[in-house]
This record gives structure tokens, sequence and C-alpha cells, in this order.
């Protein structure tokens, strides 16, 4: 894992992947590191949109700037995704071993919850 995605939480980077033109910045980047005045044609959007998103992006671990001559590049950092894949094999773990009887389900806890919903 990278220094910048250490500690950035899951939730981060699912808001980050919510929004369409973030994930097709994603996919630009993972053909090499460019600007945003690079970026911006291909996906229709003002420079300063693409630097928005970048932003964002970079908040959430999965992309890094640096400076290249006169621009500011920006890179898809391969371990970004990481603290967000950790999160959901976890959830898929636990969800195995209650379907294989591993691991009790916790009913009182859902019947607790939908009684206290209905009220």
């Amino acid at each position: 894992m990278t220094s910048q995605s250490v500690g950035v939480s899951p939730q981060r980077i699912f808001a980050a992947l919510a929004d369409a033109t973030r994930c097709e910045l994603l996919e630009l980047l993972g053909g090499g590191a460019a600007s945003a005045s690079r970026l911006s044609p291909p996906l229709g959007i003002s420079r300063q949109a693409v630097a928005k998103h970048l932003g964002v992006l970079s908040a959430a671990g999965l992309v890094r700037q640096r400076r290249a001559g006169r621009e500011i590049v920006f890179e898809v950092l391969p371990h970004g995704l990481s603290p967000a894949s950790e999160y959901i094999q976890g959830v898929r773990d636990c969800w195995e071993k209650r379907e294989t009887g591993q691991e009790p389900a916790p009913a009182a806890q859902t019947s607790l919850h939908l009684q206290t919903r209905n009220l």
C-alpha cells in the first residue's frame, strides 16, 4: 500500500468512485500520466472541472500528482483501491462464513432491528 492510501477510508474511495466522470478519469489515467488540460477534451468538460475531480480522486488516495516541467500531471496509484478491496473481502468472508454455518448469524440483533424499525 502506498503512503497516500494509508488511512484512507473505504467510504471515501467508494464516494470517489460513485461519480462516472471520476471513473472515466481513472480509465484514462490507466493509459499513463496526464495533465488536467490533456484529460479535458476526451471528457468534454473544462480543465477546472477535471482538476476538481482529480482533487477528489487524490484525496481518496487513488491518484497522485507530480510536476513534469511546467505541467502538473496525475497518475494512478496502483494500490489506491486496497482499502476498499480489503473492506469488500472482509464483508465477503463474513457472508461466506455465515452461509457455510461457520459463524452464527446475529439473529437476535436482526430481529431487534426489525422490531424497532416497525414501531
